[in-house]
């Protein structure tokens, strides 16, 4: 499209997020070379967009070469691939020169031939349009000159790391911008997914006996999830010392003795305390009796005998299990007509919407402790952050084995993606926190045990920054050296940012598109 000149109160509307001349951020300019001929490169980001230019000299009246402007998405670092590029030239008066093109005939890459009709310094704006992302940003000050020859001799090739862009776009990419932040000062422990008390249960055998296969084929398994109160299982009791029918005898056994001490009493043939030790065994036989009736504390059910000649031990009094919580079966130790003794744990159930991170906190930090407010952590070696909202509970003594003190944090989990027993790699928050320039803790690298960071300094250009740090959040890191605030930093791909570093025949920016 042709450059065509718009008075001061005739701003491209377009439906840019900005509206008119506004920009979404200042532009990072370097000079370097480019194989568009003797061309500037520059880089310039916004909350949306990055906008990495190559374009030759400006000449008054002439038709420049081809430009090539990359444009990335930053929300998952990809090429724009639908759309319009304007560029807009303003004169110090207001009026501006616009060109605009549409759709890039590669992606991410516009290639833009604007002709600008007179010499002198414009403000540049390039305004992207699109349904991937709309946005307008500052590029800078731009100069067009009488001849080529009166533009100024570019400088040399730079030692920037080159890694171009058609590269990042193939890779999962990405960067962030350093900025001036507060950052809480925190503890690093490791630690354990652990059940909260009241929500984790073990439903054990209340007698030894058997588990009818037929009443016992459609319960729950693990992962189902129970009611309190809903019923887990059947169990017939068998024969033996301290079965239903061992302690139902011992009851009938006590209350005659009861009954005779009694008499006996009555008769001064025996002392009072022998009627009184009497009635204690009967009340303890009882309770006995009375706690076997499952998890629930009913009286067992009388179920219909199949044979008139049962004895007492299968004369088919069932206990039906209870679940004590509601929650999921994390474990289930039933089998379907199998025999288990008494105690034997048959299911654990676990509500597993708030789980606790017990953490082990390194004797030194024990002082500080006092201090916590929540923690973030990761598990299992995973990338996600978690956070715990509030300190349940700080152990008074130091563990002598490892030196460590144990810290209990609330954690709410309503997807259930925590499990009990997993490790947790974590920071415990201080409450006191210090400002200054913060990077992602994903764009620190360590390389020969130093940390360091890549900048990018250009949209194919990064350079190698040895870091001093400062406290750390788990997520944000203080920089106190190495990187300023508003240059942008590698949070993915820094490893081949690092491969690129080795490879000398890649300095510099020169490539073809």
């Amino acid at each position: 499209m042709s450059v065509f000149l718009l008075g001061c109160g005739g701003g491209t509307s377009g439906g840019h997020s900005h509206g008119g001349d506004v920009p979404s951020h200042a532009a990072a300019q370097t000079g370097a070379e480019s194989a568009h001929g003797s061309g500037i490169t520059t880089t310039v980001w916004s909350e949306a967009v990055e906008v990495f230019a190559e374009h030759p000299v400006m000449v008054a009246g002439e038709t420049s070469a081809p430009w090539a402007v990359h444009v990335t998405r930053l929300e998952g670092y990809r090429p724009l691939t639908k759309g319009s590029l304007t560029l807009r030239f303003r004169r110090p008066d207001g009026a501006a020169y616009v060109h605009t093109v549409e759709g890039p005939p590669e992606p991410g890459i516009f290639t833009p031939q604007p002709t600008i009709p007179e010499t002198g310094t414009f403000r540049l704006f390039m305004i992207v349009k699109g349904p991937q992302v709309q946005d307008t940003v500052e590029v800078g000050g731009l100069t067009v000159y009488e001849s080529a020859s009166a533009a100024p001799t570019p400088g040399g090739g730079s030692a920037e790391i080159s890694y171009r862009k058609e590269q990042q776009w193939e890779t999962a990419f990405g960067v962030a911008e350093a900025q001036e932040r507060s950052v809480q000062r925190s503890i690093e422990a490791s630690g354990t997914i652990e059940p909260v008390a009241g929500q984790f249960a073990k439903v054990s055998a209340p007698v030894s006996g058997l588990t009818p296969a037929q009443a016992n084929l459609d319960m729950p398994a693990p992962g189902d999830r129970v009611r309190e109160g809903q019923t887990l299982g059947v169990l017939s009791p068998s024969g033996g010392e301290g079965s239903y029918a061992d302690l139902k005898g011992r009851v009938e056994r006590l209350k005659r003795e009861v009954r005779r001490a009694e008499r006996l009493v009555e008769a001064e043939a025996i002392p009072e305390k022998r009627l009184v030790e009497a009635r204690h065994d009967l009340e303890l036989a009882r309770a006995a009796l009375k706690s076997m009736s499952g998890t629930s504390g009913e009286a067992p059910s009388q179920m219909t005998s199949t044979s008139t000649k049962a004895s007492e031990s299968d004369s088919g009094f069932n206990y039906s299990l209870k679940a004590p919580i509601s929650g999921r079966i994390q474990e289930r130790h039933l089998a379907p007509g199998s025999r288990v003794e008494v105690g034997t744990v048959l299911y654990t159930i676990v509500d597993p919407s708030r789980v606790w991170l017990r953490l082990r906190v390194p004797a030194e930090h024990a002082a500080a402790v006092s201090q916590a407010t929540g923690a973030v952590f990761t598990t299992g070696g995973g990338d996600k952050t978690h956070k715990a909202s509030r300190v349940v509970s700080t152990g008074a003594t130091i563990d002598t084995d490892t030196r460590t003190l144990p810290v209990r944090l609330k954690v709410p989990n309503p997807s259930g993606a925590l499990k009990i027993g997993m490790m947790a790699d974590a920071r415990l928050l201080l409450a006191d926190s210090k400002s200054g320039v913060a990077i992602p803790n994903e764009a620190i690298q360590t390389e020969d045990g130093r940390p360091v960071a890549y900048v990018q300094t250009g949209g194919e250009s990064f350079e190698r920054r040895p870091l001093r740090l400062g406290p750390t959040d788990g997520q944000h890191t203080l920089v106190e050296r190495g990187v300023q605030a508003g240059e942008h930093v590698v949070t993915s791909g820094a490893y081949q940012v690092y491969l690129a570093s080795l490879n000398t025949s890649q300095i510099g920016h020169g490539h073809t598109h």
